[in-house]
């Protein structure tokens, strides 16, 4: 079995301690520079040839012994020492002054090695001083090994490649953009071709039964033709006699038109008839109920007040300094007998003259501030609707600043008088009624 390097190294430590070690070492790691050949470590004394021999043999298995050649015996202090700097000047080991370098050996000391002559043997090396400069690390003797490395190349090439390669993931994106373009429109066109495939199998069944319904249409119009033949025969005999017939019914028709025209001049002239008819019963029952006509005779009104005021259609009211009374006087009455049929949609009240203290004198709604000159209405043809009335309540309030009289100085009642209208509006705005110069009256008593 071959020997290891490692082991070469061990053994030649051991051998020649610290001059087996080449101290050499990296700049950037430490470590201990190893000669080399061929990729294999080497013995440093070996001379170029040698090393060389040192390698086959390692190859084929062999030991270092078997390369190593013999040396003549030379006696201690006969071999020459040279100066590496004068070559000429021949010195020998005897020639160097001893030291006291090996004078004090220590006790413990039990391996000596050297040379002996003349009985005395001295000591080669302090194992003390050995045993510093060895380095009991053989790893330090072998060199470490190498991190393995992936497949690198130069950057350049790197980088050349790397620019090929990114051209061409854009060309082949591109390749599949236009490859997924060309996988929509073959999917587009196979849809289109399905639907023409599906519309083609309708287009035929739907000829088939254009076919069967034409065979059968065929027959029936040749039935049906035979047919006609016969029925325009007797066509043609019913008609001449249509002809004449048709003749004696537009004469009928025109009489009839005419007779249909005089009986609806006959209906208008009974529905004007009735009209009048009805508008005068009308107005004969609105004039038996006391109420009058204005003017047209389209309305029909009355002012019915709860006291008499001595006037056609006035109204009167009494109330008191001490005790004021309700303001309600009485009730206006109004009847729609317009002939069109439109309905009357506004009443109003309005006082034109006189006045009792300030503020409103009479009106709708109620007898406070809050009471209204009109109020809206829907009174349909013939139809009959009342409206209560009032005079305002704080009239009747004691004497003073903002009241009418009397006041307190005063013994007896006072009486306020004025007129007022009456508007009465339709919903189409044509043909509104005014009732004017209708007279209120109001008696204020000092106690009541």
């Amino acid at each position: 079995m071959a020997a290891k390097p490692e082991d070469y190294r061990v053994s030649e430590l051991l051998k020649k301690g610290s001059k087996a070690i080449d101290k050499t070492r990296d700049k950037k790691t430490g470590s201990i520079m190893v000669r080399k050949q061929d990729g294999r470590n080497v013995p440093n004394e070996l001379s170029e040839e040698d090393a060389k021999q040192f390698v086959k043999f390692k190859k084929r298995g062999k030991s270092i012994s078997s390369i190593r050649k013999e040396k003549p015996f030379v006696k201690y202090g006969m071999k020459p020492i040279r100066d590496t700097k004068n070559p000429n000047s021949v010195k020998y080991k005897s020639d160097w002054i001893d030291t006291d370098e090996f004078d004090t050996i220590p006790e413990e000391q039990e391996r000596f090695g050297g040379e002996t002559s003349g009985y005395i043997e001295k000591p080669k090396y302090n194992e003390e001083e050995l045993q510093k400069a060895l380095d009991t690390k053989v790893d330090e003797l072998i060199k470490k090994r190498k991190p393995k490395k992936g497949p690198f190349i130069l950057k350049e090439k790197y980088d050349t490649l790397q620019a090929k390669f990114d051209s061409k993931v854009g060309e082949l994106q591109g390749k599949v953009a236009e490859l997924n373009e060309q996988i929509a429109i073959s999917e587009e066109l196979r849809s289109i071709v399905a639907q023409s495939e599906i519309s083609e199998d309708s287009a035929l069944l739907q000829r088939a039964a254009a076919e069967d319904e034409t065979e059968v249409s065929n027959e029936r119009f040749v039935k049906l033709l035979s047919d006609f033949q016969q029925a325009l025969i007797k066509g043609t005999k019913e008609g001449i006699e249509r002809v004449s017939l048709t003749a004696q019914v537009r004469g009928l028709q025109a009489q009839k038109a005419t007779l249909k025209e005089l009986l609806e001049v006959q209906k208008g002239i009974v529905s004007q008839l009735e009209s009048q008819v009805s508008g005068a019963a009308a107005e004969a029952a609105s004039a038996a109920s006391g109420l009058t006509p204005t003017a047209g005779n389209d309305v029909y009104f009355a002012v019915e007040s709860d006291q008499d005021s001595g006037e056609d259609n006035g109204a009167k009211w009494t109330t008191s300094r001490n005790s004021a009374k309700s303001g309600k006087a009485g009730v206006v009455k109004v009847k729609n007998l317009r002939d069109d049929g439109k309905k009357i949609t506004k009443i109003s009240l309005i006082k034109t003259d006189g006045s009792v203290g300030s503020g409103k004198v009479l009106g709708f709604g109620q007898d406070g501030d809050g009471m209204k000159t009109s109020v809206n209405v829907s009174i349909a043809q013939g139809a009959e609707y009342s409206e209560p009335f009032y005079f305002r309540k704080s009239i009747g309030g004691r004497g003073g600043k903002g009241h009418p009289e009397p006041r307190k100085n005063f013994q007896k009642a006072k009486d306020y008088s004025g007129k007022f209208k009456i508007e009465i509006e339709f919903e189409d705005g044509t043909g509104n009624v005014k009732v004017e110069n209708l007279i209120w009256k109001v008696r204020k008593n000092k106690k009541g």
